[in-house]
């Protein structure tokens, strides 16, 4: 078994420094669960990238610009590992959110042994996201990056894993809340000018014909019922976040 615990993937994302740090606490062998530092470089400047956003560059060019030239060399060592976990933080509202590009029997297994409230399944990214390389990948995106109880139930998450997997041991707290999972389906563009509206929540609904966004007496209008995920007015420079569509697992 090989875990490759991946932070900095945004350089101004710390969350991920102090979990391993926690993590390392734990004194695992090396050779079962190895701390991955990304986008160093963009982690000391306290930058989220340096040319462009690491996370949407995989599988990365040889001769590339600085993320694209990262996702090349990186790519190989993540499909060596059996399991990636990919530590964020987010601006948005969110709380408590697993992201994952490939919904197998395996990912599933590891998820509801993590216990999240939100599963998302990201199709926009599924092929350029560094979670996509991998057998098993598996992004937590917790909560605000300065919030202690993102680091808390990140840590707490990644431990039931760790102990499921029979690498540690930890009395596992008891957990019967249901997950709620959700398929993104594509991105919901930034117009400029426009503003969201401000009962536009991440998971609640947004009907067809809903006004979701306004510049003025221009409206932006729903086409569509949808989920808002990763939604928020500063979190993307060029859209507002994802559409997702609630799904029922059997």
């Amino acid at each position: 078994m090989k875990i490759i615990l991946n932070i900095a993937t945004h350089g101004n994302e710390k969350i991920g420094f102090e979990v391993a740090k926690e993590i390392e606490k734990l004194n695992i062998n090396k050779n079962i669960l190895v701390v991955q530092i990304a986008n160093k470089k963009a982690f000391d400047l306290n930058k989220r990238y340096i040319d462009q956003d690491l996370n949407r560059s995989f599988p990365g060019k040889k001769h590339g610009n600085y993320e694209e030239k990262i996702a090349y060399k990186i790519s190989p060592i993540i499909k060596s590992a059996d399991i990636v976990i990919d530590i964020h933080s987010t601006t948005s509202n969110l709380k408590d959110t697993l992201i994952i590009t490939n919904l197998n029997k395996k990912t599933r297994e590891y998820v509801e042994i993590i216990q999240p409230k939100y599963v998302l399944i990201m199709n926009p990214t599924k092929n350029n996201a560094l979670i996509s390389q991998a057998k098993v990948g598996i992004a937590f995106e917790y909560g605000k990056d300065k919030d202690l109880s993102t680091l808390r139930n990140t840590v707490l998450g990644i431990k039931k894993l760790l102990k499921y997997l029979c690498i540690i041991n930890f009395i596992v707290p008891v957990n019967n809340a249901t997950i709620s999972y959700f398929n993104v389906v594509s991105v919901v563009p930034k117009l400029e000018g426009y503003k969201l509206i401000n009962n536009i929540k991440n998971y609640k609904l947004v009907k067809k014909n809903y006004i979701y966004a306004r510049k003025g007496k221009n409206l932006l209008i729903a086409d569509e019922d949808f989920y808002p995920i990763l939604f928020g007015q500063k979190n993307y420079n060029d859209i507002f976040g994802f559409k997702g569509k609630k799904i029922v697992l059997k």
